[in-house]
């Protein structure tokens, strides 16, 4: 019970309000001092956080302007290596026409046919490069057929020197 009566006496005295030594009552001086120092504080704070603001600000611009001149020379470079591949690619594609162009005439076709051929050749029109290779192949046949002819003896067809004709071939004709 003694425990109970000290809490209660220690819960009362907390409520009470403690004895604080009397607060100062500012004068007008006083405040006027104060808020003239607080607002050389502010502007102080304010002339910082401006001057940092445009350091900042000027670090980007730079920045920028160091990126747009660092990717004006990365697009140089990439435009001058896709010419290049351009080019590269172009001089092979010449020397692939070239070579089939060689292979065509090496076969025994004309020019102006090798580099039709060679062309559709590499366009991948295979149907084109049959259709000129059966008319190389028909020419080439024609051409071997005339030489032939030119180079074959006269046919005899039965007819003697002396004009009369072939009792064998009287009887047939009748």
């Amino acid at each position: 019970m003694e425990d109970n009566k000290n809490l209660e006496g220690q819960v009362q005295q907390n409520q009470e309000p403690e004895n604080k030594p009397e607060e100062h009552e500012m004068t007008l001086e006083e405040a006027q001092t104060l808020l003239a120092q607080e607002r050389a504080k502010n502007a102080k704070l304010q002339n910082d956080y401006n001057k940092t603001s445009s350091e900042a600000a000027n670090y980007r611009k730079q920045l920028k302007a160091k990126q747009t001149a660092e990717e004006q020379e990365a697009e140089a470079k990439r435009e001058a290596e896709e010419a290049k591949e351009r080019h590269t690619k172009e001089l092979e594609e010449k020397l692939a026409k070239i070579d089939a162009q060689k292979r065509y005439m090496a076969i025994g076709m004309s020019e102006e046919m090798a580099e039709e051929a060679a062309t559709a050749e590499l366009a991948g029109e295979s149907d084109k490069v049959t259709e000129l290779y059966k008319k190389f192949n028909n020419a080439s046949i024609k051409a071997a057929q005339a030489e032939w002819q030119k180079s074959r003896p006269p046919v005899n067809a039965g007819q003697g020197e002396d004009g009369k004709e072939d009792p064998f071939l009287k009887g047939f004709n009748g």
